[in-house]
């Protein structure tokens, strides 16, 4: 059989592919908030990235290793499909995350999350481009709202155009990348198949990059503390990965990108609950509200827009 007409007979279910959206975001904000905490028992941010992300590339190589149909799909992979799972490690499992965090260390805060939080504009426009996507005007309307709910309540007076700030875009743009990349390999391959090759050779990736700038001698003097939170963490980003990759096999990469802002009210509701106070300006609440009202946009047109259409078709990304 060929295999650029299997993703074509693939069912798509829009309804599942939105609830798994929302729960990774639910995930994701559960996930920040044990980050803010798991980061601080490490100096090296990247080290501490390479250690959760090896936990996700391992399990997942395990897994595959006991599924017989998902190792024989390796092994009838062609040269562009090879090309493309080796160019998603490269733009999501590995590169962002080096440039991020030296860019973290050369600008400030405010303007590395106002960079971070363009990620899904520049998927909309990326999956607009490359995999024809085509989102109504509600839809584009959600997520000029959305747009705003991110940035209300931030000094964007304290975004600095520096060296930092530059690497930040970058990989802010390649993780968007990233994204458009997977949806476009889901439709002919298994999500088991694409998660592995993300997340495990990203994570090959990252350990060769430590070894090379002297970070891998750090792992010998590790805590338990630090193993801990680390495996936690770890498994934490597994089930964001699952979730995320199914919900983009399923719905539109836009919208998947788009509901996941909804993170940081999980956090923030989340750390209301443990902490019994509110510690955020008015802004920034409102902020929130406004991204939720975004969101819960985004998925009621969304779901009900593609209930309508499915199966969608599916595009080539870049030829």
């Amino acid at each position: 059989m060929n295999t650029d007409k299997v993703g074509q007979m693939k069912t798509l279910n829009p309804r599942l592919g939105y609830t798994f959206a929302v729960l990774a975001a639910i995930i994701s904000g559960v996930s920040i908030y044990v980050n803010s905490f798991g980061v601080k028992l490490f100096h090296d941010a990247t080290l501490y990235t390479m250690l959760k992300n090896s936990v996700v590339g391992l399990v997942l190589v395990v897994a595959l290793l006991f599924v017989a149909s998902r190792r024989a799909e390796y092994r009838r992979l062609n040269g562009r499909q090879s090309a493309w799972l080796v160019a998603l490690a490269l733009t999501g499992g590995s590169i962002p995350y080096v440039l991020f965090f030296t860019g973290l260390q050369l600008t400030n805060a405010i303007t590395a999350s106002v960079l971070n939080h363009l990620q899904f504009a520049f998927v909309a426009l990326i999956a607009f481009l490359f995999l024809r996507e085509r989102l109504s005007a509600w839809m584009w309307a959600g997520l000029a709202v959305l747009l705003v709910g991110a940035t209300l309540g931030t000094n964007l007076g304290k975004v600095h155009w520096d060296t930092g700030a530059y690497l930040i875009l970058t990989s802010t743009i390649l993780f968007a990348i990233d994204f458009v990349i997977a949806k476009h390999l889901l439709k002919d391959l298994s999500t088991l198949a694409v998660m592995t090759a993300k997340m495990s050779l990203g994570s090959l990736l990252l350990i060769a990059y430590s070894a090379w700038t002297g970070r891998l001698d750090a792992v010998a003097h590790l805590t338990a503390a630090q193993w801990r939170i680390s495996i936690i963490v770890g498994f934490i980003l597994l089930a964001f990965t699952i979730t995320t990759f199914v919900a983009i096999a399923n719905v539109s990469v836009t919208a998947v990108i788009a509901i996941g802002q909804a993170s940081p009210i999980i956090t923030a509701l989340l750390d209301l609950a443990l902490t019994r106070h509110l510690r955020l300006p008015l802004a920034n609440s409102i902020g929130l509200l406004v991204t939720f009202v975004a969101v819960a946009a985004i998925l009621f047109i969304g779901s009900r827009t593609e209930a309508r259409t499915r199966p969608a078709p599916w595009a080539e990304v870049g030829g």
